[in-house]
């Protein structure tokens, strides 16, 4: 699967994992990324995003429950459903069930785990 992000667009990225910031970094260098839900909540507030890239879980305790939403990217998809967020959205998330209850906030958002993607 590609995703095409046109030039100028302002993309937010959440991942917490530094090998995977480095590969999105490597694809979209000017994206603006969050390692934790309340920094991607806080960017959101101040700019205007194009399309975004969202990880679900961002601490090792989020392996442990799916029950846990804060601090998670279900939360930041909540925020942004609650925004009104548009754009086009990529959950890269490795755990299919929190990808899942993600999309529950945004239904239009396109699930694809790390590694089955491409960006250009």
């Amino acid at each position: 699967m590609r995703f095409s992000i046109p030039a100028g667009w302002r993309v937010l990225v959440l991942e917490d994992d530094g090998d995977r910031i480095g590969w999105f970094k490597q694809r979209m260098p000017s994206a603006m990324f969050a390692e934790t839900a309340e920094q991607a909540i806080k960017l959101l507030g101040m700019y205007k995003f194009n399309a975004a890239f969202l990880d679900h879980d961002l601490h090792p305790t989020h392996l442990l429950s799916i029950k846990i939403f804060k601090g998670t990217g279900r939360e930041v998809a909540k925020f942004m459903q609650d925004m009104d967020f548009k754009g086009p959205v990529v959950i890269h998330s490795k755990n299919p069930i929190g990808a899942d209850l993600m999309c529950e906030f945004l239904p239009h958002a396109h699930i694809a785990p790390f590694g089955t993607f491409e960006i250009s």
